[in-house]
């Protein structure tokens, strides 16, 4: 194993781990009975997502053979099982919104990696 597997694994590790407590404050947000979650609430969450997703979307990008969707599974995961659950229950629209854009984000993340590897593979060979 080489220094830059090693470095890629991190840091793939530090994204999947970023995205699950992203997922964790909304989750945290829309627990309380009643659900009170402010515009306020939202545009953080949503501004901290977005940058989070443009971050991860340009690391993809510019590295070769990153396999940041490995790390992404398990996050994507509890976005999709969250999406689910605030359509079928009809929680507050607020967090409806940002289980389908926390789900959009992390199947976008997961779709650009996964081309980007099949890519760089294809110009390997």
């Amino acid at each position: 194993m080489n220094i830059k597997t090693i470095r890629k694994t991190l840091i793939g590790l530090i994204v999947g781990f970023w995205f699950l407590i992203l997922w964790a404050s909304k989750t945290l947000l829309s627990s309380d009975i009643p659900v009170v979650i402010t515009p306020g609430d939202t545009i953080v969450f949503l501004l901290c997502f977005l940058v989070s997703t443009a971050f991860t979307v340009v690391y993809i990008h510019f590295t070769r053979n990153g396999y940041l969707h490995m790390f992404l599974a398990f996050p994507t995961l509890l976005w999709a099982l969250s999406t689910a659950q605030v359509f079928s229950h009809y929680f507050h629209p607020y967090d409806s919104f940002m289980s389908v854009v926390g789900l959009i984000g992390s199947l976008l993340m997961i779709v650009w990696s996964i081309i980007k590897q099949k890519r760089d593979q294809s110009q390997l060979q």
